[in-house]
């Protein structure tokens, strides 16, 4: 079935890894390369009382995997939910992240960051705030994104779990070759059963086989 004719000839597919697992991170990342693509990482700028049982990354790691063409999105100071706090509490904890990636992470510029909600959780009034500050923001939605909402920087994602995500992953991506929406934007975490909604390696592999070779897709590095 062919695109109709308002429909993008490509729809550009951005995967997003959360949380900054250690070992799932630098796996993803040596993956990647083997594409010759970057991986983008949202990571959390004090993750110390953040899945306790998992070792996390850190700013040595991230400005490394950086500086090997990944990038590296503001995630949160903490995983706080931040639609569960008072608003000016919400706030603070997005003026304490920011800063800490300005202070933390080479060359970051909050202006060029997207700014990837925890639990993709944001609202009206946070988006208010950061949308001066920041040049997108990431929260809960369908995923299937038009060309004005790729402009604005209002930018939805899904996401699955706790399970593997392989197969409703594999869906959407059916469904966005069908309808051919200018952007599809996926939520990721660890691989390999490291924490809430790993992908396995080896799907995560035929994901990317399947969008660098399907001529209805285009990868999208979110952010660049």
């Amino acid at each position: 079935m062919n695109p109709s004719p308002h429909h993008s000839p490509r729809t550009r597919v951005g995967l997003i890894f959360d949380d900054g697992m250690r070992k799932s991170s630098l796996a993803t990342a040596g993956l990647f390369e083997e594409f010759r693509l970057p991986a983008v990482f949202a990571v959390i700028a004090e993750p110390k009382d953040f899945a306790l049982n998992f070792v996390k990354g850190d700013f040595a790691m991230w400005n490394e995997l950086q500086s090997r063409g990944h990038l590296v999105q503001p995630h949160g100071y903490t995983h706080a939910k931040l639609t569960d706090l008072p608003h000016e509490r919400a706030i603070g904890e997005l003026e304490m992240c920011l800063a800490a990636f300005g202070e933390k992470l080479d060359g970051f510029d909050a202006k060029r960051a997207v700014y990837c909600y925890a639990y993709n959780c944001g609202n009206d009034r946070m988006n208010g705030w950061l949308r001066p500050r920041v040049r997108a923001t990431r929260q809960t939605g369908s995923g299937f994104l038009s060309q004005r909402e790729l402009d604005a920087g209002a930018w939805n994602c899904e996401t699955f779990g706790p399970g593997d995500p392989a197969g409703e992953l594999n869906g959407l991506l059916d469904r966005a070759k069908r309808e051919r929406p200018a952007g599809f934007l996926f939520t990721l975490h660890g691989v390999d059963g490291e924490a809430w909604g790993a992908i396995a390696l080896d799907g995560l592999r035929r994901v990317l086989e399947r969008i660098v070779s399907d001529e209805a897709f285009e990868y999208w590095a979110v952010g660049r």
